[in-house]
């Protein structure tokens, strides 16, 4: 039944300034490693583990990020981004990924287009391409004579002709070649740029034929085909071939190799199926570099450092990192690993809104493993033993287990929340362990902040521990430090619309009542101790925290305390927020 008022003036409901604050999404794990193809400086997001061969292919030597993603997803998870590395930089020794590519080439043989891989390796070098030059389309006649410096032709039809065509206008004598910018249907006139006059003078009687001019392109692989068909070199046309392939093609992308030459000189010829070449997988000497990488800007961010812009990613995971000590001549030594996975706990430190879950080597001594695990002291990371025994296409293979255990995160939090401690949960699809350890062993290794992965006769094989790395003793339990991060990311997620409010006692009351309802919703469903919010919580936003040389910077700090071990025993953390500059606050 509609809703009717009578006559009057209303006001408007007033527009809602402000986000209520909840939990932001967690268990998403941000992987990085070894891939046959995808590329290499924006993260893939995957929701199933077959969306992860689509993408980024099998690499022909048995790596360990393909099992970690199927793993992850075998266990709970539900999303995941993934970024492809390899040896991309100069210098150093070894191949250099390249992307395979084909020159293709005009009548005269000159380079026109040039045809590469979507992205490097060698899977390009199996691209076949092949260019047709097919009869056109359609085809009219001049009906009235043309003259030196027209700038139109008066044809019988404009049918199947379009802004951004390039045409051919010929007779038994002579070519030209324009590009239309403009269709007169009713008066059937096809005009064309002024600044390119016709050149010669045609006769209607002759007769002279209009047709436009179109080439196929075929790009194939043994399983993948895609054919575009009536591409244009006119920029300005829909069908402009550079835009209209490498907006489509999941296999390659075309470059314009001569955008100002005249336009008869720029049409590839025909040929049959030809291969790409040249393309290299730079796998066998990645570097500790290639896994770290760096972040410039939009479109230059590479490696680990990729993540530091996408605010999806709560967990890092490397699983790939041990194979390249092994297989890597980039990979001097055990040493370089170490400094990988340092990268790794520094990120999640600085950003504080991430959780590093490390492997460590394969050893059958986990004396050995243990000597690793104590290179390492932050409340931002977690350590898992041993290795997991699975299968993949049809033969078993040991793996590092950071993708089965991230998605043993992912089930808890889906299932309860980040406060349940991600252990005492079976691992699907693990046939065994590297390393069976006895009671003994597990309670050594789980003193040292080592996670076990052990076997049990009749519950399978589980996740048994959930510690950090940390000294700390408020720090030492992943689920203690992951409530604390994910608090963080909520708030900085939520309070965006603080940016440009006046920084003064109002806000600061709003923001501590947002706040505290947040928290108290959490409290209720038992992420913090305590028999009362007095004992469980507290926030602080007021004059005292927010000194007049912070708001005369542009800024408003929330100072938060919980207590997810013991009551009244608070872990405090600060958020601030840029606002709109503001003068003297009022009363004081």
């Amino acid at each position: 039944m509609a809703f009717t008022r009578p006559p009057g003036v209303y006001a408007l409901p007033k527009e809602q300034r402000y986000t209520p604050l909840s939990l932001v999404k967690s268990g998403v794990v941000g992987f990085v490693g070894l891939t046959q193809k995808g590329p290499t400086n924006t993260p893939v997001r995957l929701t199933e583990a077959a969306q992860f061969r689509h993408v980024f292919g099998r690499l022909p030597v048995e790596t360990y990020l393909d099992t970690a993603v199927k793993g992850f997803f075998d266990n709970g998870g539900t999303e995941c981004w993934v970024l492809r590395i390899c040896h991309m930089s100069e210098k150093g020794r070894g191949e250099i990924a390249r992307t395979a590519s084909l020159p293709l080439r005009d009548e005269a043989g000159k380079l026109t287009i040039r045809v590469e891989a979507l992205n490097e390796g060698t899977w390009g070098n199996d691209i076949a391409i092949t260019v047709n030059r097919s009869a056109p389309r359609v085809e009219t006649l001049l009906t009235l004579d043309m003259h030196e410096e027209d700038l139109l032709a008066t044809v019988r039809s404009t049918h199947g002709f379009r802004r951004g065509t390039v045409i051919k206008i010929y007779d038994d004598d002579r070519t030209e070649y324009r590009t239309i910018t403009e269709i007169d249907n009713r008066k059937k006139l096809l005009h064309w740029r002024m600044d390119e006059p016709i050149g010669t003078a045609f006769k209607s009687g002759a007769p002279t034929y209009v047709e436009p001019v179109e080439f196929e392109l075929c790009a194939e692989t043994l399983t993948e085909k895609e054919v575009f068909k009536e591409l244009t070199i006119a920029p300005a046309a829909d069908t402009y071939f550079q835009r209209a392939v490498n907006e489509q093609s999941r296999l390659i992308r075309l470059t314009d190799a001569r955008r100002d030459a005249p336009i008869s000189e720029r049409f590839p010829i025909a040929f049959g199926p030809q291969k790409l070449s040249d393309g290299l997988d730079g796998i066998t000497n990645v570097t500790p570099d290639d896994f770290i990488g760096m972040s410039i800007g939009p479109g230059e961010r590479y490696g680990l450092a990729a993540f530091e812009a996408n605010e999806s990613v709560d967990l890092l995971a490397i699983p790939d990192l041990f194979w390249c000590v092994e297989n890597s001549t980039g990979f001097s030594t055990t040493n370089d690993a170490y400094v990988v996975q340092e990268a790794m706990v520094e990120q999640a430190e600085r950003m504080q809104n991430r959780f590093a879950i490390l492997d460590l080597p394969n050893r059958g001594e986990y004396v050995q493993a243990l000597q690793w695990r104590l290179l390492f002291d932050s409340a931002y990371a977690a350590f898992y033993y041993p290795w997991v025994l699975v299968e993949k296409d049809g033969e078993q293979t040991m793996a590092p287990p950071s993708g089965h255990v991230a998605g043993i995160f992912a089930r808890c939090d889906e299932a309860q929340g980040v406060h349940r401690a991600p252990a005492n949960e079976e691992l699907n699809n693990v046939l065994d362990l590297s390393v069976l350890l006895q009671d003994s062993d597990i309670g050594y290794l789980n003193d040292q902040g080592v996670n076990c992965i052990r076997s049990f006769a009749k519950r399978g094989i589980r996740v048994w521990g959930a510690r950090t790395t940390s000294s700390n003793g408020l720090n030492r339990y992943i689920n203690v430090r992951r409530v604390i991060l994910t608090i963080i990311r909520s708030m900085v997620n939520n309070l965006q619309w603080v940016v440009f409010e006046p920084n003064d006692a109002r806000l600061w009351k709003t923001l501590q009542t947002d706040v505290a309802f947040f928290l108290m919703g959490l409290w209720r469903k038992g992420y913090f101790k305590g028999r009362s919010p007095e004992e469980a919580f507290y926030v602080k936003c007021d004059s005292e925290i927010n000194t007049p040389e912070l708001r005369d910077a542009g800024m408003v700090v929330v100072e938060v305390g919980v207590a997810p071990v013991r009551p009244a025993e608070f872990i405090v953390f600060r958020i601030s927020e840029e606002t709109a500059e503001v003068g003297p606050v009022p009363g004081e």
